[in-house]
């Protein structure tokens, strides 16, 4: 990492001197130099993850072998406990046979294109079937696992994608029925038995949080370096499901959000050019605004133009994060690529801008499932617009990456320079679903410190007095003033 070193050099040099220095230049690192150094600079947070999709095949197979799965060696795809006949062989025989493990990765995930001859779009979304069940009980087991991979890229803040009583939520929704009617919608829900589920949730939380404690071994004599990780929870919504489901989904989702602090907002997932989600997708947001009340009850970071003309019609890559903004009143985008193609977009993202809408971007996953990279991806023009963005991996472990790579290949791939990862890391802080003031009264620019904390931002403590009682109060600023500190080490070079 000389580059780095000797740009860190020259800024201590500079700082002393009184005057300024440009960042390090990540477009003359050589491949490794930037991959080491993206690893080890402080990332803020990972604000777009989906738990069960951060988990690599390997540990999905070690977690069968240990529980007693079973695989179908014709669909590669894990299985519930089972006496082997047939296709099926034990977790155990797959994991001993070299050929029908290197097949049984491939097929829960993306690394080889054209894997059975299906699009890497068909491929990602089919494997969630076909690992799901060796992670029906390892809720805790994959968020542990989160938790270690970002703290080991010195990165502590999550904000994880999880779904809170799935099953008995769509099964309530199946049982009170479509009604056309919001209002009357969420009184069945209610009558239905939706406050049980909400307490189920909280204690399923506990569940999964003591769980993960304990894999981490977090306040034993050796902790886990994810211990250090700080998580909040998005509720997963499924799109693609009836619309009773849905609704009682998102509904559920405002009601935790509401009781339980460390569930922080909605999200709604699945393949948004799923024919039943094109179908229903304004219907959705509808939904979302009316059970949010405009996002004042629970704010939303929703999954909105994950779309391109590969999967998707010209009409349908007009609106959708247009009704995602004005509609339902996100406050951050989940990919946003089709946004170029909407009506007005240059109003739009002017309107983003102006309101701090954030654009999660996930430059691996846009390549795989939307066949989008490089100067066609919108995340360069994001920037220049001053729509706030911040990167993240999606499902990690189905694309067989981190969140270091994606940094990595905003700089190799987009352009994107070190102010422009800096502002990415503060980014995934600052339009956290966090409770709390911020340290910064610029978001997204990063030139006005709070009043209270000016001239001490970066140091391991505040001094007593008021920036220390701002950050003892405020779930933001806390994880804000723990990546400054982070971020003035590592640019001292240590």
């Amino acid at each position: 990492m000389r580059g780095f070193l000797k740009w860190a050099a020259g800024l201590a040099l500079a700082l002393a001197a009184g005057g300024a220095q440009a960042g390090p230049d990540l477009a003359n690192m050589t491949h490794g130099e930037l991959t080491a150094f993206t690893k080890a600079m402080p990332k803020g947070g990972e604000l777009h993850n989906h738990v069960a999709g951060a988990i690599f095949p390997e540990t999905f197979l070690a977690w069968a072998v240990e529980d007693g799965l079973c695989v179908d060696v014709e669909a590669l795809a894990l299985r519930p406990p089972c006496e082997p006949a047939g296709n099926l062989k034990s977790a155990a025989a797959v994991f001993a046979d070299d050929a029908l493990r290197s097949a049984l990765y491939d097929s829960l995930t993306t690394r080889h294109p054209g894997f059975r001859d299906r699009s890497g779009h068909d491929q990602f979304f089919s494997a969630f079937a076909r690992f799901g069940a060796a992670g029906q009980r390892r809720g805790g087991d994959m968020l542990a696992q989160v938790m270690e991979d970002l703290a080991r890229q010195n990165t502590f803040y999550l904000e994880a994608m999880v779904t809170p009583q799935g099953a008995s939520s769509t099964l309530l929704g199946a049982k009170v029925g479509w009604k056309g009617d919001f209002a009357a919608q969420a009184a069945g829900n209610l009558e239905a038995g939706l406050g049980d589920l909400v307490a189920a949730a909280v204690t399923e939380t506990d569940a999964l949080e003591a769980r993960a404690r304990e894999v981490l071994k977090c306040g034993t004599a050796e902790p886990m370096a994810g211990c250090q990780v700080t998580v909040r929870y998005l509720v997963q919504t499924n799109r693609v499901a009836p619309l009773a489901a849905t609704f009682a989904q998102l509904q559920l989702g405002v009601a935790l959000i509401q009781r339980d602090r460390r569930w922080v907002g909605l999200q709604m997932v699945a393949p948004e050019d799923h024919p039943s989600a094109l179908a229903n997708y304004s219907e959705h947001m509808r939904m979302v605004a009316f059970l949010t009340d405009g996002g004042r009850l629970a704010p939303a970071a929703l999954h909105a133009g994950e779309l391109s003309f590969k999967y998707a019609t010209p009409g349908d890559l007009r609106f959708h994060v247009a009704e995602a903004v004005r509609v339902a009143g996100a406050r951050r985008i989940g990919h946003g690529v089709d946004l170029p193609h909407e009506d007005g977009a240059e109003a739009l993202v002017a309107e983003m801008a102006e309101k701090g809408v954030l654009v999660e971007v996930n430059l691996t996953s846009n390549h795989v499932i939307l066949e989008t990279s490089g100067e066609a991806h919108p995340y360069a023009w994001l920037r220049q617009r001053g729509v706030p963005v911040s990167l993240s991996t999606d499902d990690a472990g189905i694309l067989r990456i981190d969140l270091s790579h994606e940094y990595a290949r905003a700089a190799r791939e987009t352009g994107a320079g070190y102010d422009d990862l800096k502002r990415s890391a503060r980014n995934a802080i600052a339009f956290s679903f966090l409770a709390g003031e911020g340290l910064w009264r610029d978001p997204n620019a990063y030139r006005k410190p709070h009043p209270a904390c000016a001239g001490q931002i970066g140091r391991a403590e505040p001094r007593p007095g008021r920036c220390a009682e701002l950050i003892s109060a405020s779930d933001k600023a806390r994880e804000q003033w723990r990546h400054e500190h982070l971020l003035a080490r590592f640019e001292a070079g240590r």
